[in-house]
């Protein structure tokens, strides 16, 4: 009955992610660089730390105690076991390392290499009381992570050991069970334990080469082959840790915090990143233009903590998962300045309609109008160009996205934009009295209005009430745009007619010459030099005499004396030895 007691007062022990766990440590404590004697110190001190917590002693006089069996219902059990196997694994890589280095030359190798196959043994002997613990009282999953860390233990004895059939049969376990592991786990968690399987993968290999069977197999063909040659309790517990991780999914979502970006759902872990983009959704149901101040800095505050996460990250699933979200982010930023340019041109183009701009556009660039305030065009322009400049970087960010209806959606806005953005141009050139181009810039607004209507309506979206509005305004300046253009005709034709009569040369007032009026003291202006007649340049040209042309030939007649040596006489001279040349 004692016995029974027992047994029900024993309570489940939670979970332990095994893998996850040591990989933290030991990167955090020395294995980065290679440094096993300072993980082995790290995990001697942590098992002292975690007894003394449990008050967990042998007593003064030395005996022996199981400590899963004095100490049952503390999850921290658990944490010990694996620490302890992670100590004697990490003393015996010490002394491989020894082994390998040949630094101490008198040591004796064979005593070492003897030592360092009972730590292996010990290591081994750690992990599966861990196993048998998690197998009865914990969940599935890390039950399943235990074994295959005994599995990998085993290997790792067997490599030392060179039984390469027994090594390569634990090692291909170990994957198998890290395999289906990975189907349950989250992308962050996902990425490292495919690390995990890369090293298993060359394990393997190296291990099939050296048994010199089945050589010509991959990894991958090893474990379907182990696969099937498994034994059904494995295939069972698979089963029964996806059910569970389902029900997990099922019942426990509050902990997990998810996004969708590009056809993928991105995990968020940091409680701080999680606020602040509800606070992001909360604000964004206001729509004021005094919410966007407070949007753009929750925005900044929520890269800023993804990007230091990102640097404190360790793998590089983590890394990308990280690069995702700080994309998301990005594109939420960008499509809210969108949404604000938005706001800013409904405004300022209603304010332009109630203050009757179209008949007002030639007395928009007095002194009154700058009094009053009034909306130019030139302001709405100047949106409209952030707005297009704001629509080229979304589509230049997302051209990796396979969302096609977005690309459409940002296709139908652009034409929103060019169709308003040449109204306004054209009122410009309406002001500038340039009535041509304001006509067909108007009339390839009503083009791109009506584009622009189309592709709202075939990506389900309602027409933009701005453009429906803008329409009769544009037929109203087209039509003075004409009047005043033909207006201008006339009045060139006008003007050029009388000019033409006024040039005739038979007619003129004054029979004076250009040259005469530039020496006469009379001030020159248009009319006095169309009055005058041009010039008679060739009564005025006369012959000039040419300057005499004197030729030196007196030098051809002369005798010049030579300028070279004479030549001198003796033996010497003849020889010519001592000649300058």
């Amino acid at each position: 009955m004692e016995e029974e007691q027992q047994q029900e007062q024993l309570i489940n022990l939670g979970s332990l992610f095994v893998f996850q766990r040591i990989r933290e440590t030991q990167r955090n404590y020395g294995l980065q660089h290679g440094d096993y004697q300072r993980y082995r110190t790290y995990c001697y001190n942590k098992i002292n730390k975690l007894r003394h917590q449990m008050q967990f002693t042998h007593g003064k006089r030395y005996q022996k105690k199981v400590i899963q069996d004095v100490v049952k219902n503390d999850p921290r059990v658990l944490q010990v076991l694996l620490y302890q196997a992670e100590k004697n694994w990490a003393h015996a890589m010490t002394l491989k390392q020894l082994i390998n280095s040949g630094v101490n030359k008198k040591i004796n190798k064979r005593q070492v290499k003897v030592y360092l196959v009972k730590k292996f043994k010990r290591a081994i002997q750690y992990s599966k009381q861990l196993t048998t613990i998690c197998e009865q009282r914990t969940e599935k999953r890390t039950s399943l992570e235990s074994e295959a860390y005994t599995w990998y233990l085993q290997g790792l004895y067997y490599f030392e050991t060179e039984k390469w059939e027994k090594a390569l049969e634990s090692f291909a376990k170990c994957y198998t069970i890290y395999e289906q592991i990975i189907k349950v786990c989250d992308q962050f968690s996902s990425g490292v334990y495919q690390e995990r399987l890369e090293q298993l993968n060359q394990q393997i290999r190296y291990c099939n080469a050296k048994a010199k069977k089945l050589a010509t197999l991959s990894a991958d063909e090893l474990t379907k082959m182990l696969k099937d040659q498994s034994d059904p309790i494995m295939i069972a517990k698979f089963q029964e840790m996806l059910e569970e991780q389902r029900q997990a999914k099922m019942t426990q979502q509050q902990g997990v915090f998810e996004i969708e970006y590009q056809d993928s759902k991105l995990p968020i872990k940091n409680e701080k990143v999680i606020k602040l983009i509800l606070k992001i959704q909360e604000s964004k149901l206001i729509g004021d233009l005094d919410s966007f101040t407070t949007l753009f800095s929750l925005y900044d505050e929520a890269s800023k903590y993804v990007k230091l996460d990102k640097d404190q990250s360790t793998s590089e699933q983590e890394k990308e998962i990280h690069t995702k979200v700080l994309g998301y982010i990005n594109y939420q930023r960008q499509s809210a300045t969108l949404d604000r340019n938005e706001m800013h041109i409904k405004q300022y183009t209603e304010k332009f309609i109630k203050e009757d701009g179209v008949n007002n556009l030639q007395n928009l660039q007095t002194k009154k109008a700058l009094k009053l305030k009034l909306t130019t065009p030139q302001e709405i322009i100047k949106y409209c160009d952030n707005y297009s400049q704001i629509l080229r970087q979304i589509m230049d960010e997302e051209r990796f996205n396979k969302d096609i209806t977005l690309f459409k959606i940002l296709d139908a806005k652009e034409f929103f934009c060019k169709a308003l953005r040449c109204f306004f141009v054209g009122c410009l050139y309406f002001t500038n009295e340039k009535y041509r181009e304001a006509y067909s810039l108007l009339k390839y607004h009503d083009d791109l209005s009506r584009i622009a209507d189309r592709k709202y309506i075939e990506n389900k979206l309602e027409p933009h009430t701005l453009l429906k509005l803008l329409v009769p305004l544009s037929t109203q300046i087209q039509n003075k745009s004409k009047l005043n253009g033909l207006k201008l005709q006339q009045d060139q034709v006008k003007t050029i007619g009388q000019e033409i009569q006024n040039i005739g040369l038979e007619d003129k007032s004054n029979q004076k010459t250009l040259f005469e009026l530039l020496d006469s003291p009379e001030q020159i202006t248009l009319d006095n030099v169309l009055s005058y007649k041009p010039a008679d340049l060739i009564s005025l040209m006369q012959p000039i005499a040419p300057k005499p042309i004197q030729l030196d030939i007196a030098h051809s007649y002369l005798i010049y004396p030579t300028l070279e040596e004479p030549k001198k006489g003796g033996f010497w001279g003849k020889l010519n030895i001592f000649k300058k040349q």
